[in-house]
């Protein structure tokens, strides 16, 4: 694989964070926007107490630094529930180490990753930060911006799921820890779902002819915000699994086996995403929602809209905006089979979050041990129950059906996809959001699309 420079992974990251929006709806900005810093602080010790923890941290953890010393730490996590997670684990990491402070400091999906490239490009990276893995962690990998922590997290791989850390090696290594690994499964309204005396489908005709149904009720079939691209991008990686199942994807990826990203697959998988925007199963003026600052979410909650394929971090976002709606009306099935192809049910599409560290932090032991706490089962067991959110560590009692049917998805999966713009180099993930962009706004077909995808394949992956 050609190797890809920081400038062209800055380039790509603001032209997916800048580009228009069509299909009649608001022109949304995603300039970068980052929450205020915040400068976690631990409780204060009792007067005696903070040199016997400062101590029994030395003995517990030799080598460390005793020095007074301040570790960055930048994440995604901007939502109450999901920030009060990463909070906690903070402080308990300072009242460990009261010689270390942390600086917390939480951005917007969308802004960060362009925010991660220019800091990277300018050499001003933080310490810690986070990661989805595949093509976009390589890029700064392939820049040396990335500490190799190989060896650290095969020493503590025991207390996580191989799937979780699997999402986020790179050429066989690990260079992060998981923090989030959850599947994609279709949200639906269980409300709606009685009123209309609907049943959960299993293959893409019972949810096309419940979609149907629920248009004709005057409710909307599926909430979906795309002005940041990614999110229909998840539906249309669904559907060409079901087509083909997860072997034309990885051959065309890897240029064997005559694979291609023309393959009949994508093709299918576009035609009927454009199926679904022509018979209006989507609010008007999709790509013009923007689902970051949960504009789809809002059509979700409210009733509008009776579904939504979003990622796992649909659960934390939910139980901080909509507690209610949590409680008593979500519901959650895996995406539809499509009858008589190469895919089936057991094929995920899931994801996740990771943290990494900076190879130019002058602390990498401590920040280590710091990411070690932001990913361990105190951490994992305070994510299900404040957020929601699975997070790949083992030993988690799920507290509620939700997120124990979330992660009866992992434990079942035979297989896991990642995200294709996550997976694919940079600049490929890029113009797969847009071309998926695209055939939403009806604005290209699915054969134009896939030839796109394919001769930048030729200049990016071909050897």
């Amino acid at each position: 694989m050609k190797k890809r420079s920081l400038a062209l992974l800055l380039a790509a990251a603001m032209t997916a964070g800048l580009v228009g929006c069509s299909g009649g709806g608001t022109t949304e900005s995603t300039a970068a926007t980052t929450a205020a810093t915040v400068e976690t602080t631990a409780a204060p010790a009792a007067e005696g107490e903070e040199k016997a923890d400062a101590g029994e941290a030395a003995g517990d953890n030799a080598g460390l630094t005793t020095d007074e010393i301040t570790l960055t730490v930048w994440h995604i996590a901007i939502d109450e529930t999901r920030h009060q997670t990463v909070t906690n684990a903070i402080n308990r990491f300072m009242e460990k180490y009261p010689n270390i402070k942390v600086v917390d400091v939480p951005n917007e999906n969308d802004p960060y990753k362009t925010k991660l490239a220019t800091a990277m490009a300018a050499g001003e990276e933080p310490d810690i930060f986070v990661s989805w893995g595949g093509g976009w962690l390589e890029s700064f990998i392939d820049e040396g911006k990335v500490l190799d922590i190989d060896d650290k997290v095969k020493a503590v791989a025991d207390e996580y799921y191989p799937a979780a850390l699997s999402l986020f090696q790179v050429k066989g290594k690990n260079y992060s820890l998981p923090y989030s690994c959850g599947p994609v499964p279709v949200y639906y309204n269980k409300k709606i779902y009685a009123d209309l005396g609907l049943e959960v489908p299993t293959t893409i005709e019972e949810f096309e002819a419940n979609c149907d149904k629920i248009k004709e009720a005057g409710i909307i079939p599926l909430a979906l915000g795309n002005s940041s691209q990614w999110p229909a991008a998840l539906t249309f990686t669904y559907l060409s699994m079901r087509e083909g199942g997860t072997q034309p994807f990885l051959d065309a990826y890897n240029r064997e086996n005559g694979g291609t990203f023309e393959h009949e697959s994508f093709i299918k998988a576009g035609a009927r995403l454009q199926d679904w925007v022509n018979k209006g199963y989507y609010p008007e003026g999709c790509n013009g929602i923007n689902y970051d600052t949960g504009g789809s979410r809002m059509l979700f909650y409210n009733g509008m809209a009776a579904h939504i394929v979003q990622t796992n971090g649909m659960f934390s976002n939910c139980r901080s905006e909509a507690p209610e709606f949590y409680e008593n009306n979500l519901g959650i099935f895996g995406f539809p089979v499509i009858e008589g192809t190469d895919g089936n049910a057991k094929q995920i599409l899931g994801g996740g979050n990771a943290y990494s560290i900076s190879a130019s932090c002058p602390y990498p032991d401590e920040a280590f041990e710091l990411i070690h706490m932001l990913t361990d089962k105190e951490f994992g067991q305070d994510s299900v129950d404040i957020a929601g959110v699975i997070s790949g560590v083992k030993g988690v009692t799920m507290p509620n059906e939700l997120t124990k049917a979330a992660d009866d998805f992992i434990q079942n999966a035979e297989y896991i996809q990642n995200f294709y713009d996550q997976f694919l180099p940079t600049d490929l993930g890029a113009l797969h959001k847009q071309t998926t962009y695209d055939l939403v706004g009806l604005t290209t077909t699915p054969e134009e699309a896939a030839a796109q995808m394919e001769e930048l394949a030729k200049q990016t992956l071909d050897k």
